[in-house]
């Protein structure tokens, strides 16, 4: 059985277009929209630059085999990774992704495992599950589990409600424009936009919130008995992800409201404990920041022995994800976010892409599948299926010019 046998740091670099995209018919949302945060609290908005950029991990096998991971937070994980994750794992067999995930957890004991930590980890972790799919030429869906299902319903995530109508969307989930800072006239302004987005997507259409932690438990409660005349599907991260008893209290003043919540919890453990306490109705963790593959999985298991579902944050916009989606045993829905402009098909979302919008969505790779009609089928593998020419990955080490850094 091979080993592993280097764990190795790397940038994308795209080479540019080499023709023109599809025109978009306007600019989307992410220009028009101001979204709420919770850093409204100040007087002067905070730098909320993620450290460091995305960065590519790829772990080679001693028989030349390799497999690709990637994570945000580029520099501080590079740092984590080759003097601490990349030694726990060397000379591990390919394949033993448990055994090399406990590995990275313990490293990482004495100074913290969540957070930046979590986030390192997952990196790597993506890496050796993608070696280890292509060392035996199957998809990750297949090592993991799966397949549960041949295809899954999708939901759009953004505010252009009628390009997702027609993209073939049925499901939407938008952002709000308003925090607890804005009082009543946020509250008012928010349920003009939900108004709008009903009338746009239809009386069949479910509908969903991302609140991204700006509101307090007050604010969320009368947040949500504003909004119940139009059926919200759920209500997403309305208080910050370690508010455990504002959760509590939030169920008791609104029991019938569905609430989702999860993306920035890093490791299994606080989502362990909301399960548990039956805070949420829906857990929607991310595979980069909860520590990767492995990590979600042994959630996912959790929550599915008490009957709560999970659907990733971001799950459609990345192999990675998808992969997941299919392994999982209680998943049924996957998450696409609209980061093009409207007018620009979902296909020239990808890094290479020729338009320029596309060329910045979020994580994507060529060659990552798209929804059709709302719907994703299964991804391709082996590994994770994904596949980048090794001349667009440059070592971390190296900078824009390709001179050697440090």
């Amino acid at each position: 059985m091979a080993t592993i046998e280097r764990i190795e740091l790397f940038r994308l670099e795209p080479p540019p277009a080499e023709r023109a995209g599809t025109p978009p018919t306007r600019q989307s949302w992410h220009h028009t929209l101001r979204q709420a945060t919770p850093f409204d609290r100040f007087d002067e908005p905070v730098n909320r630059r993620e450290p460091g950029g995305m960065i590519w991990v790829k772990a080679t096998a001693s028989d030349g085999t390799y497999g690709l991971g990637s994570t945000d937070t580029g520099e501080t994980a590079a740092i984590l990774i080759e003097q601490t994750l990349g030694p726990a794992v060397t000379g591990q067999q390919v394949g033993a992704v448990d055994a090399c995930n406990d590995r990275m957890w313990h490293a990482c004991l004495s100074f913290g495992m969540e957070g930046l930590a979590a986030r390192a980890i997952a990196g790597v972790d993506l890496a050796l599950w993608d070696l280890w799919g292509k060392s035996v030429g199957e998809p990750v869906y297949r090592l993991a589990g799966g397949p549960q299902r041949q295809s899954v319903p999708c939901y759009l995530t953004g505010n252009d409600v009628d390009w997702g109508r027609e993209l073939g969307f049925r499901k939407f989930k938008l952002a709000r424009p308003h925090s607890v800072y804005d009082g009543q006239a946020g509250i008012e302004g928010t349920v003009e936009m939900i108004a709008k987005a009903r009338e746009t997507a239809g009386a069949d259409a479910d509908l969903m919130l991302d609140c991204w932690m700006a509101y307090d438990v007050d604010y969320a409660a009368r947040m949500c008995e504003a909004l119940r005349p139009f059926r919200m599907a759920w209500m997403e991260e309305m208080l910050p992800y370690w508010n455990y008893d504002g959760y509590k209290a939030l169920r008791q003043r609104v029991p019938w409201q569905t609430m989702a919540t999860g993306e920035h919890w890093s490791t299994k453990h606080p989502g362990i404990r909301a399960v548990q306490d039956r805070l949420v109705d829906l857990i929607q963790a991310d595979l980069k920041w909860i520590g990767g593959f492995t990590e979600a999985m042994k959630l996912a298991h959790a929550a599915d022995a008490c009957g709560i579902p999970m659907c990733l944050h971001t799950g459609g916009n990345e192999l990675y994800g998808q992969h997941w989606t299919f392994a999982a045993p209680n998943v049924h829905l996957i998450e696409y976010i609209q980061f093009s402009d409207p007018g620009v098909p979902l296909e020239e979302c990808y890094a290479g892409s020729p338009s320029e919008a596309g060329r910045k969505a979020y994580r994507a790779t060529p060659g990552t599948p798209v929804p059709k009609n709302g719907t994703m089928a299964l991804p391709p593998g082996p590994g994770f299926g994904v596949h980048l020419p090794e001349d667009w990955l440059i070592p971390w080490n190296v900078d824009a010019d390709h001179n050697q850094r440090g």
